[in-house]
């Protein structure tokens, strides 16, 4: 009965690693994305009109900034979608945490209840030996009387 606890206890414990695992590799694409969306913005501020030359230039450098506005509310986008992500990955690390919990308890427990009946069983077991010596020392003096 305890090798049921302990896989079940195993099992949890693999479902809580591969949440953490997930959640973490949730952060890690967050983090990149926001260095990315930092890196457009730096890249958008430094991108300048020219103070001089044709329109040709100017509309090429706005077509640029544009196209880098763009990019960065695409990587917004995608910011937010994986913030939904993360909320879910953590919500299943909690419950993941939770269910893994549970069956440490019980298997503890268990295991716990388990040592008891042992213990008890041992205790009868030498009360029996201790009530047959008596018996025995009792009625052996009984005899030689």
């Amino acid at each position: 009965m305890p090798k049921n606890y302990r896989a079940l206890t195993k099992l949890r414990k693999r479902e809580f690693e591969r949440a953490e695992q997930a959640l973490m590799v949730v952060n890690s694409k967050l983090d990149e994305l926001r260095r990315r969306r930092e890196r457009l913005r730096e890249d958008e501020r430094k991108t300048a009109l020219p103070e001089s030359g044709d329109g040709a230039q100017a509309a090429a450098v706005l077509a640029q900034k544009r196209s880098i506005r763009l990019s960065i509310k695409a990587v917004e986008a995608e910011i937010e979608g994986l913030r939904r992500v993360k909320r879910e990955r953590q919500a299943e690390l909690k419950s993941a945490n939770i269910a893994y919990e549970q069956a440490k308890s019980i298997e503890s427990k268990v295991l716990e209840e388990i040592l008891k009946r042992e213990a008890r069983r041992t205790q009868n077991s030498l009360d029996e030996i201790a009530s047959r010596q008596f018996w025995r020392a009792n009625v052996a003096k009984k005899d030689h009387s």
